[in-house]
């Protein structure tokens, strides 16, 4: 039985929603941070976990919380500079943490990785997929979550939100899985209440699936702004990055997954929808950022 769990990358937004939702529900949690001091960690430390200092670039720093854990939720640094150099550094360090995880006999895996992983082999040879492969291979337990674009990264700078704007980088007119980081924590706890009926499996979760103008729409009417869309168009985007351009006609040319949101509804009740979000989270976050 799973009840003693590391969750990595536990003062971000995935791993905090992650660590939060499974304390909740009775689980042991042991949250990974760099500062044991941030506020973030000392929030999850009210709330019962205990906290682990660790660092991603010394994996001998987090080597002896693993000897006290059931399972781990693996989730790796993020990084926003999108390179090959980037990517192989992502890739070596999930194979070394998944080597780690061997060597200390953890008895399940949930990696978190990204939807669509597999579809970044022709322009990214060496990322999550990458990962992926790996931990198949390992031996290990484990489950793959393959979450969509979080409804959180409108929160951030680059959405325009802030500004009065909302700059749309997918394809126009293109229907987009999203997922809050709450809603991620919910399906990493069913799973883990659950292992040995998710072994072996890759979770495809989304929550909603909306369009520019849907999203602009949703935006105006919960916060009452009347926000300027502006698309960016794909070149501009290519030459400030020529991954970040492939990317976007990765969107453009692939069909997202089918998504079943019945079953994940039937799993998760709660599972939110793009306004649902803006009201019961984005909305207040969102208020504290926009210029009057």
């Amino acid at each position: 039985m799973i009840k003693r769990i590391l969750v990595t990358g536990a003062t971000g937004q995935q791993g905090g929603a992650t660590a939060l939702e499974l304390l909740s529900h009775g689980f042991h949690v042991s949250a990974l941070t760099r500062n044991l001091y941030s506020p973030a960690a000392q929030e999850l430390a009210n709330k019962g976990a205990e906290l682990v200092e660790g660092d991603w670039s010394n994996l001998d720093s987090i080597a002896l919380s693993l000897e006290k854990v059931d399972a781990v939720y693996m989730v790796l640094p993020s990084t926003w500079n999108m390179s090959e150099e980037e990517d192989n550094k992502e890739a070596d360090l999930g194979i070394a943490f998944i080597d780690l995880l061997k060597l200390k006999k953890i008895k399940y895996v949930i990696y978190s990785s990204v939807m669509m992983a597999d579809k970044h082999t022709s322009f990214r040879p060496r990322f999550k997929h990458t990962i992926e492969e790996y931990l198949w291979k390992s031996g290990l337990k484990a489950t793959v979550l393959h979450p969509a674009t979080f409804m959180e990264n409108f929160l951030m700078p680059s959405s325009g939100v802030s500004e009065g704007i909302l700059y749309n980088f997918m394809p126009k007119g293109r229907k987009v899985p999203y997922i809050t980081t709450e809603d991620i924590g919910v399906f990493a706890r069913i799973v883990f209440e659950d292992p040995e009926t998710y072994v072996g499996r890759t979770l495809d979760l989304a929550g909603d699936e909306v369009d520019e103008q849907e999203i602009l729409k949703a935006l105006n009417t919960s916060l009452g702004k009347g926000l300027k869309l502006i698309q960016l168009p794909k070149e501009a985007l290519e030459a400030q990055n020529i991954l970040f351009g492939k990317l976007i006609d990765m969107f453009t040319n692939t069909p997202f997954p089918t998504l079943d949101f019945a079953t994940l509804r039937k799993l998760n009740p709660q599972l939110r929808t793009f306004p649902a979000w803006l009201e019961q989270f984005g909305k207040e976050k969102f208020n504290s950022k926009i210029q009057d």
